[in-house]
């Protein structure tokens, strides 16, 4: 089993593949799903050993970021804090950005892998198309 120390590195690789800032996230590149996804795992494993370990637990909360999954992002996040049994101004801000953003995918009508095939079809067909300003090739899509 990998330390966390091990863990951290593992997902900082797996972020870095990513292509996202830290806040505002958008889709994961595809390149780094796997790699993203094989970090989660590993945490997770750590995890079902060590459940008392509040990095553990905020690292799986960052991969889950990565992914997009706020709600599951958010209750790791929880869980971390739970461990602390303590909360720092600069925990409850990312706790509320969590929450804000779980808020904000649940309020749209689109998956991540809807908005990135989206975000692929309109970069396929305006570069063969052109842009004409309307919602024509969103619509087709």
């Amino acid at each position: 089993m990998k330390t966390i120390a091990e863990l951290r590195t593992l997902l900082i690789s797996a972020q870095r593949l990513t292509g996202q800032s830290s806040y505002e996230r958008r889709a994961p590149s595809p390149k780094s799903v796997p790699a993203l996804l094989a970090a989660k795992a590993e945490i997770a494993q750590f995890l079902s050993q060590n459940d008392e370990s509040a990095e553990a637990h905020r690292l799986l909360s960052m991969a889950q970021e990565c992914l997009l999954n706020y709600p599951a992002a958010r209750r790791s996040f929880e869980a971390a804090l739970a461990v602390l049994n303590q909360r720092n101004p600069k925990d409850l801000k990312h706790l509320a950005l969590l929450k804000e953003y779980e808020s904000k995918w649940q309020d749209f009508p689109l998956t991540p892998e809807d908005l990135a095939s989206l975000g692929s079809f309109l970069s396929a067909s305006l570069s063969a198309a052109g842009c004409n300003h309307s919602a024509e090739q969103t619509k087709q899509w």
